[in-house]
């Protein structure tokens, strides 16, 4: 697990203030629970070790997690109801994501094909991008298999 407690650490001793036992626990469950949690299910999982952690301890935590760049919040959401920020580890190199519609499924991918575009938008604009985000949306196989079974799926491509 190392890294992220680690990094976590080191950022608190650098702004003077320390690991408390809430904190480590939420650092814990976001290990424990990886990909792409939203601060429901951390809150959810740190209460089962923890019974008595408070949820604005969760979301305080995981916006100092955002603030100092150890963690990025992403919105991934699978549908219209939807409305839950997801938390992922900041990443070591710049990756997408797929979100089944379906179940929720969080599926990561590189694709040199993104940064081929984004050097000829630079190029082509006369900028500078920071970051890039994309995500696409649709069904897994597993969805798209039970959706296929009960007759509607359509497989469109553009």
């Amino acid at each position: 697990m190392g890294s992220l407690l680690s990094r976590a650490t080191a950022a608190l001793r650098a702004n003077g203030g320390r690991m408390t036992a809430q904190r480590r626990l939420i650092l814990e469950t976001l290990d424990a629970l990886g990909g792409h949690p939203t601060a429901e299910q951390v809150y959810n999982a740190a209460r089962q070790r923890v019974p008595t952690i408070n949820p604005s301890t969760v979301y305080r935590t995981l916006s100092w997690l955002a603030d100092a760049g150890l963690v990025r919040p992403r919105q991934l959401r699978a549908g219209p109801g939807d409305r839950s920020e997801r938390f992922e580890p900041s990443p070591r190199g710049e990756h997408f994501h797929f979100v089944c519609v379906g179940c929720g499924q969080v599926i990561e991918f590189e694709s040199p094909e993104v940064e081929r575009i984004r050097l000829q938008f630079c190029q082509q604009h006369q900028v500078v991008i920071e970051r890039a985000s994309l995500t696409f949306y649709g069904w897994c196989e597993s969805c798209r298999g039970d959706r296929k079974a009960q007759g509607r799926v359509t497989i469109q491509a553009d």
